[in-house]
Order: structure tokens, then sequence, then C-alpha cells
């Protein structure tokens, strides 16, 4: 009678930490999953903001389609050649440095940051911060 307690008990704890380890592993390919879809989402808005900043637009925030992540695009410093026309409301003077190379038209350091929106249905928060360096 005393064994059969004893192996009933060890059976439950057996079945309650075995529980416990598949909810530990289903929230990290959860959060692995959102991860890497707020990193796609940002080289998708990477690309959009570039595209905005050709067409001279300074609106440069984007909501991913399914409405869990957003993204803010700053441009944080614009490198032009001196004697370009380039033209873009994204530079201005506080934020322009001239360069001496006449074969390019010069770069833009961008800043993007992406974020879980808090009505996303997202285990834990999600933000990302990277700069790229791209020709505007």
């Amino acid at each position: 009678m005393l064994t059969a307690i004893f192996m009933l008990l060890l059976l439950g704890g057996l079945a309650v930490l075995t529980l416990s380890y598949a909810r530990l592993h289903a929230r990290f390919f959860a959060d692995s999953y959102n991860k890497e879809q707020a990193q796609i989402f940002m080289q998708s808005a990477l690309e959009a903001a570039l595209m905005r900043i050709e067409a001279n637009r300074s609106d440069l925030h984007f909501l991913s389609h399914d409405g869990r992540f957003e993204a803010d695009v700053e441009v944080e410093r614009c490198y032009i050649y001196e004697k370009s026309e380039h033209n873009n409301s994204n530079c201005t003077p506080s934020n322009t440095t001239a360069i001496q190379t006449p074969q390019s038209n010069g770069y833009m350091l961008l800043r993007i940051t992406i974020q879980s929106r808090p009505n996303a249905k997202i285990l834990i928060p999600i933000r990302i911060t990277q700069r790229s360096l791209q020709r505007p």
C-alpha cells in the first residue's frame, strides 16, 4: 500500500516536471518566432523608409500588416557632397555634414527602432534598435 502511494506521487511529480518543461519550450519558441518576425519587419521598414526618403517625405513611422509591431526611423546624420543638388526634407543643417567626395551623392545614418505594440498578443515585449548607413 505504501509503495503504491509512493509510485503515484513519483509519477505525479514526473508529470508536473514534464509539463513545466513543455511550457518553457513552447514559450521559448513563441518568443523566438516573434523576435524573428520583428527583425524581418525591421528590414522591410528600412527599405520603405529609403523609398519615402527618395520621395522627399518626412513621415518615417510604419506599422506591420498584422498590427503587432511599429517602427520609427530617424535620420540621425546626413553626409552629403557639398556641391550636390540633393535636397531632402529629412536633412537639416543641424544633422548634415558636408563630404568632399564627388563620386558619391552621400549617405544617411538611420536609426530604426522596432517595438511590439501594447495590444499585440506577445508574452515578452520586444524592442530592437539598429543603426544603418544607407545611400539616399
